[in-house]
């Protein structure tokens, strides 16, 4: 084509560096992920604001409670597991979902997965928010199956809701990737004491202690055990060797008292 013939050619210059689909569903993704950049940028001007800026410094962090923060996570929560709910129930394709997988798992998502999980565990208000701790570090292990964090969490969040096979389990898959992690072995023991395995706890105990001899929740572990067992002396012995090395909770101290009193 001769150079003069160009000057014929009308181009029409892009309007918009918009992206187009052919299919219908990456199309609503884009336009989703489009919509949430324009509403970032409203809400990053609002924050830029004076007057919010003031508000912000006047906050009383001490006014913010504990149970208020809860409340506000928990409201985040229901967002992000109302997200996952959604999409799982959507039509992806496999290629879609594991490309979102493999990004995930690049990004250390399970490790967001994981901070989440030990929040609701910290917390053991109720039965929910152990399950839900145990549903999010199932979503971390999806992700990444040698998240250590991931299993140990599970076993204390089955401990709390009285799952003791389960709670055991998880603790096992802990040991696999990891065979003298101690936390997982006093999950174990712990896991056998509340569930009346009272001389599999006690082996369990001996075992740490065999690798710790300064283990404080070791020796708390034996007292308790001890303590269900009716043998008294030997629980103060224990309750008093573990709060050498470490202080005792108060609910330990609640049954050391009543240990002490029943030798009166």
């Amino acid at each position: 084509m001769k150079k003069s013939d160009w000057e014929d050619i009308d181009v029409n210059e892009r309007s918009t560096d918009k992206v187009f689909f052919e299919s219908s569903l990456l199309q609503n993704i884009s336009d989703s992920i489009d919509f949430l950049k324009e509403e970032a940028t409203g809400i990053l001007q609002d924050l830029d604001s004076t007057e919010f800026k003031q508000s912000i410094d006047e906050f009383d962090l001490e006014e913010f409670g504990e149970s208020t923060i809860d409340q506000i996570d928990d409201v985040l929560d229901e967002i992000y597991k109302f997200k996952d709910d959604y999409v799982s129930s959507q039509d992806i394709p496999d290629e879609v979902r594991e490309f979102s997988k493999t990004t995930k798992s690049f990004l250390n998502r399970d490790e967001i997965y994981i901070r989440k999980a030990y929040r609701r565990l910290e917390r053991n208000d109720s039965y929910d928010s152990n399950e839900r701790a145990i549903e999010l570090c199932d979503k971390a292990i999806d992700l990444n199956e040698f998240n250590i964090d991931a299993y140990y969490i599970k076993g204390r969040a089955y401990i709390n809701i009285k799952k003791y096979d389960l709670a055991i389990d998880e603790f096992i898959n802990v040991l696999a990737l990891d065979e003298d992690n101690l936390d997982a072995r006093l999950g174990i023991g712990d896991a056998n004491r509340l569930n009346g395995d009272l001389d599999d706890a006690l082996d369990v105990y001996n075992s740490v202690l065999r690798i710790d001899d300064e283990s404080s929740e070791a020796f708390k572990g034996k007292a308790l055990v001890y303590a269900d067992m009716g043998k008294y002396k030997r629980a103060c012995d224990y309750f008093r060797k573990a709060d050498s090395l470490s202080s005792l909770n108060d609910d330990s101290r609640d049954v050391w008292d009543l240990c002490m009193e029943k030798l009166d």
